[in-house]
């Protein structure tokens, strides 16, 4: 293992990192895409 030494520097400056589209709505519908695949599960296997 290594040791964090503290003295890393980023790779950007703080204020120029901007999120994109896709990464902001992706943890948002990951939610929403589970549910509906665990409903198409139950619907085919259990029938509800």
């Amino acid at each position: 293992m290594t040791k964090n030494l503290g003295n890393a520097k980023p790779n950007a400056p703080p204020g120029q990192t901007k999120s994109s589209l896709s990464g902001r709505i992706a943890p948002t519908l990951f939610p929403l895409a589970v549910a509906v695949l665990g409903y198409l599960v139950g619907k085919q296997f259990f029938g509800f």
